[in-house]
């Protein structure tokens, strides 16, 4: 597996490296107001993040998933804003599954909006519970020759600016665990409305609210993929989200560490740098290590996803949860490194804030070990049950009297 950029990979890395400068100079004023920066993101998209992995065929520049990832890590090495951050993976789960199930009228209908930087939501959470799917309750039900689409998503991430995006929900006609559908809307209608803008403690420049749907209506080109096959896609799209959340941790935990290697190598107490102490270089390496390790997490679950990989899942939640565990370590190791210029208001502890938040987007971390347990009690029982079935088709083959057949039965085995 190799983990090197290439030529062109590093290209990108280091131009969406200089758009997070541009971020990072607003980032103090959009959290103060809880604020999108549209600068930012128009940046983003004039320099064509949305594009890289969409087909040159249909308007994209026709690299891959990694190249996208690649940009994403770019950015996040400098844009000092893990909320902006996060934004982006709102709009990209949208255009992530246009991608894969859209047909051609809807690639026609919104991937252009997508490409432009038209915000996007990707909205799958509602009250009756986060990460367990199985219980979304808002539903399409046909009427003539068209659905409506009622119930509520809460807390979605870019829900107060953007302007499409996919909502999950189910289609009750289908039966019972048959239902789950995805849904592709635009948001500037009159049959949704928005909650009230969320004031959170932390990730600010990241705007969520809920959003209610009555009776808005549908038609068979709102509909992605197969009618109840909404389960199945979903779990690509947040394996994937999943992945990407270790590169924005790679690049936000780097930034903390450079910031904190500054302060302990000109912050001197009892005659000497407070660099020279083991206690602080045991929490600058610690930051570097995580560092590494949600970056190569990353491309390896990327890369597992891409190809079908039988544990892609299992380490996408790994990808996941380490990024949680490690950036909100490494946030406070920054702040304790700072004493208490890091316990004021600024730049120092808004990164420990945003970092509780990051343990708790995208699956909280105790989300992401059940994840892990329940697809490692799966392959559990499905090796027991193959074991059991080998041992079976032996004792049957012995109980005749062909000596070749028991023979080829332990082979076989």
């Amino acid at each position: 597996m190799d983990f090197l950029f290439s030529e062109l990979q590093q290209g990108l890395y280091e131009e969406f490296a200089q758009i997070g400068t541009i971020v990072a100079a607003n980032v103090e004023k959009h959290d103060k107001d809880a604020s999108f920066d549209f600068v930012a993101w128009r940046a983003l998209s004039d320099a064509g993040l949305w594009q890289i992995p969409v087909p040159k065929e249909l308007g994209g520049l026709g690299g891959s998933w990694q190249d996208c990832m690649v940009a994403i890590e770019g950015l996040a090495s400098t844009a000092n804003d893990i909320g902006f951050l996060i934004s982006t993976l709102g709009h990209i789960g949208s255009l992530r599954v246009i991608l894969s199930v859209g047909t051609d009228a809807q690639k026609e209908r919104w991937l252009g909006a997508l490409m432009q930087g038209d915000v996007a939501v990707t909205a799958m959470t509602e009250p009756t519970g986060g990460s367990d799917l199985a219980r979304m309750q808002l539903s399409a039900h046909i009427v003539g020759d068209h659905w409506l689409l009622n119930g509520a998503k809460c807390h979605i991430t870019n829900a107060p600016v953007a302007k499409l995006g996919m909502v999950a929900g189910r289609m009750p006609e289908l039966g019972a665990k048959k239902d789950i559908t995805l849904f592709f809307v635009e948001t500037k209608q009159p049959q949704l409305k928005l909650g009230e803008l969320e004031d959170n403690l932390g990730i600010r420049t990241s705007p969520t609210a809920d959003m209610i749907f009555n009776d808005y209506p549908l038609d068979r080109e709102n509909i992605l993929g197969a009618p109840g096959n909404g389960l199945e896609l979903l779990y690509d799209i947040i394996a994937f989200e999943r992945a990407l959340y270790g590169v924005i941790a790679a690049g936000a935990i780097e930034q903390m560490c450079s910031t904190s290697m500054e302060r302990v190598e000109e912050r001197y107490a009892f005659g000497k740098p407070l660099a020279d102490n083991q206690y602080v270089q045991g929490r600058i390496t610690d930051m570097k290590i995580s560092s590494q390790q949600c970056r190569l997490m990353s491309y390896a679950s990327l890369q597992g996803l891409d190809c079908g990989e039988k544990e892609a899942s299992i380490n996408c939640s790994i990808t996941k949860f380490i990024a949680g565990e490690t950036i909100l370590s490494a946030a406070e190791h920054m702040v304790q490194l700072h004493g208490h210029l890091g316990f004021m208001n600024n730049d120092i502890s808004r990164a420990l804030r945003d970092a509780v938040g990051m343990r708790i987007a995208g699956g909280t971390s105790d989300i992401q070990r059940i994840n892990i347990f329940n697809q490692l009690r799966r392959q559990y029982k499905d090796q027991r049950d193959g074991v059991h079935r080998d041992y079976h088709f032996i004792l049957s083959e012995l109980q005749k009297p062909d000596l070749d057949r028991f023979h080829a039965a332990i082979s076989a085995a």
